[in-house]
């Protein structure tokens, strides 16, 4: 299994028309739809590509302390799931994030911290970074490309085209159309393999102007509904489940077993990097499915090690019966 890395996928920032470039204000909230696409791995080339929707918010939360400095938590959720923050401050030269933290509160920096939006807005101005994100080394190119009128669900703008090449560490491209005192409206990325081709297109349009709001609150399961599943990670095919994995894990084998499902269900497993330094929140690697032969059953999900070796951060396979969600597993993989 291969796949491919990017740094920094979306981040809507608030902007107002006078200086500083960046007025936060707490609970201001953007909702987003995203959708990923993958080309299809079918030979017939009139099958259209795969694509998977999803409903993502941002928001901006409390400040965190990082060097006796306080940085604003813009808070990104997938659903009505906290995943992760970007600490990010604002000054009369643009935006800047120092670090991402993931939703157990775990920080990982940025060395130096990164450039996002740099002021004034003006065509032609570029910028670099070339820096870390945790352990991992990444290449970008940003280039204010000019002003363009984009259509999106929360209407029509006339926006700042922010381009972005990265080389490190996988190839891609970056567009962010920002709209001072909105923010950003739509963001593309297209990631890339090693011959050039893409592997996987992303696409984020607001849906409607940004509001004052306070956190999305969780839909939780009530707790006597049964498990359809038992679920698992383990370094051997039989193995004892684990929560931690080294990079050079050979294989990772996600375990099932199903309780008095439908005969013949439909059992997938959608491999997701949850919180990994160099990658934009809740990616999705990789999905497999299998039919469960009868309602009490099992089976194992295998995931090959990259050939770069795993990349350490926070992952989750999420376990689904006949399109449901019915499972999820979390785990970290570490040097």
């Amino acid at each position: 299994m291969k796949f491919a890395w990017l740094a920094f996928l979306f981040l809507p920032l608030l902007s107002p028309a006078a200086d500083p470039l960046l007025n936060m204000v707490e609970g201001t909230t953007w909702n987003y739809d995203l959708v990923q696409e993958k080309p299809s791995e079918s030979l017939d080339l009139t099958e259209p590509n795969q694509e998977a929707r999803i409903a993502v918010t941002y928001r901006l939360g409390g400040n965190e302390k990082i060097d006796n400095k306080d940085w604003a938590q813009l808070e990104i959720y997938r659903e009505q799931t906290l995943e992760s923050a970007d600490l990010i401050q604002a000054n009369e030269d643009g935006i800047v994030c120092q670090a991402r933290m993931d939703a157990q509160r775990n920080i990982t920096k940025i060395n130096p911290p990164q450039q996002l939006l740099k002021g004034p807005l003006r065509s032609g101005t570029t910028w670099d970074f070339n820096g870390t994100i945790g352990d991992t080394k990444v290449s970008q190119r940003y280039e204010i490309a000019g002003e363009e009128d984009v259509d999106v669900p929360a209407g029509k703008f006339h926006a700042w085209r922010i381009h972005c090449e990265q080389t490190l560490p996988a190839p891609a491209t970056i567009d962010r159309w920002f709209v001072p005192t909105v923010g950003f409206v739509k963001v593309e990325t297209a990631v890339k393999g090693p011959s050039g081709g893409v592997l996987q297109k992303t696409s984020l349009k607001l849906k409607e102007p940004p509001k004052l709001a306070p956190a999305p609150q969780r839909n939780d399961i009530p707790e006597s509904k049964p498990e359809k599943l038992s679920v698992g990670v383990s370094s051997e095919a039989k193995g004892e489940f684990k929560t931690e994995f080294k990079s050079d894990t050979p294989a990772l084998y996600a375990s099932w077993h199903s309780h008095g499902i439908a005969d013949r269900a439909e059992i997938r497993a959608v491999f997701i990097a949850e919180n990994v330094a160099d990658v934009s929140a809740d990616y999705q690697i990789d999905q497999s499915t299998t039919t469960a032969p009868s309602p009490n059953s099992s089976g194992v999900f295998t995931l090959s090690k990259p050939e770069e070796g795993w990349a350490p951060g926070n992952y989750r396979i999420e376990f689904f019966v006949d399109d449901q969600l019915a499972q999820t597993v979390k785990f970290t993989i570490s040097k």
